[in-house]
């Protein structure tokens, strides 16, 4: 329970200090009148805010916020606010149906935190980790025009859209990604332990071996031989991309590679354009001015050229330019992003076409995604075929020749 440090005059006059614990500051204000002394300062005790602080950060630590927990508790607020709760109370609720502890205890902080005056919004930005930038302007804006229900039922919608995002990108990748590490195991437990025991025989046997198989008993070697060094050499090379891409020349070459890069730069491009998209239109559909959107969007973008471009858009729009010229300026997003943001802009229905324009790049992208996967799935299927393949024609070459010498003369 959170301890208060209060300053209070007692019937005579006298000035009092002391500490006491309660569950909030009015109950704690409460507890002190009805022992007829009347606090003129009472504030959170440090220390106890610090050991909260500090009680959080290790429940986060071990038990981080992920996008679905935070979807599920903007949807669960959304829904006790839209049946009239008051906000402590709907904060109160939330609380008591959350599973996840650290996501528990942050929703209570932000509970007393109202309690003692704050705005939402002025409480979430206290954890910026969990809630961000996109989060807490929205909730500023609805909070400023009333409309906080739409705002948070807004922000549902457009967390549980990304999250279907993601879930199809990541199971999208997962079947191919598993098949091709099959793939690879298959191939090597055949050269580390199935090739040379056969190979055997035929050394011992002193014939002549064909190419292919020579190519197959000097792979099988270098497996067996400097396995240790392969896995290395990989390890070097993913750090040495990593480390290559932590620089700015490093960054921003492979973000070039990225979007160019034949069938995945396209998808890479659409992914991010309807990302773009239906985030723009949620802050705009929520009260956000445009630069500000324009400045809160360009941060959740993680290529380097795409963000540029949006801060060059926001310039643009400062100085007084359309936004679908300079997006479309740029030549980073699809054109037809620029005429959708185009019509809007005309009709003065922005966020309705950015929100419409992020719904179409959102199924563009998850049906390249669908063709791609079908076309992965039988490239994998005929490289194991094909690798077994070679691998057995190498076998059966020397094992036909022996079978040759063995035979009646």
């Amino acid at each position: 329970m959170p301890v208060f440090e209060y300053v209070a005059l007692n019937p005579a006059g006298k000035k009092l200090k002391g500490t006491l614990e309660a569950d909030s500051i009015r109950t704690a204000r409460q507890r002190l009148r009805s022992q007829n002394v009347f606090p003129t300062d009472i504030k959170e005790s440090a220390e106890a805010s610090k050991q909260k602080s500090q009680d959080v950060k290790r429940l986060l630590g071990s038990d981080r916020v992920t996008l679905r927990d935070l979807t599920l508790a903007t949807r669960l607020l959304a829904t006790l606010s839209n049946a009239g709760l008051p906000l402590v109370a709907a904060l109160l609720a939330l609380a008591d149906q959350l599973q996840h502890q650290g996501l528990k205890r942050i929703v209570v902080d932000i509970k007393e935190r109202v309690e003692q005056g704050s705005s939402l919004a002025k409480a979430l930005a206290a954890y910026p980790k969990v809630f961000p930038r996109l989060y807490v302007n929205m909730v500023t804006s609805g909070e400023a025009s009333g409309t906080l229900d739409t705002v948070l039922d807004n922000l549902a919608d457009y967390y549980e859209a990304q999250l279907e995002l993601r879930r199809k990108v990541v199971g999208a990748l997962t079947y191919p990604t598993l098949m091709f590490s099959f793939c690879i195991i298959v191939v090597l437990l055949l050269v580390a332990f199935v090739v040379p025991g056969i190979v055997e025989i035929f050394v011992k046997q002193k014939l002549v071996l064909p190419l292919p198989t020579r190519m197959v008993i000097a792979f099988s070697g270098l497996v067996i031989g400097y396995w240790w060094a392969m896995g290395l050499s990989l390890a070097l090379v993913v750090v040495g991309i990593q480390r290559y891409y932590a620089t700015t020349k490093g960054r921003e070459s492979i973000d070039r590679l990225l979007l160019k890069i034949p069938v995945f730069g396209t998808i890479y491009r659409k992914v991010s354009t309807a990302r773009i998209a239906s985030t723009l239109g949620t802050l705009l559909s929520g009260g956000v001015e445009l630069l500000s959107a324009l400045d809160i969007v360009k941060n959740i973008i993680g290529n380097v050229h795409m963000r540029r471009a949006l801060e060059e858009a926001r310039d643009g729009v400062r100085e007084g330019r359309s936004l679908s010229k300079e997006l479309a300026r740029s030549g980073f997003f699809p054109p037809l992003l620029c005429q959708m943001v185009g019509i809007g802009e005309k009709s003065g229905k922005l966020e309705v076409m950015l929100a419409k324009a992020g719904k179409t790049f959102t199924q563009e992208a998850n049906s390249s995604i669908s063709g791609l996967t079908s076309l992965l799935e039988p490239f994998m299927i005929i490289f194991l075929g094909m690798t077994v393949f070679v691998i057995v024609v190498a076998i059966l070459l020397p094992a036909t020749q022996l079978m040759s010498m063995m035979g009646p003369t």
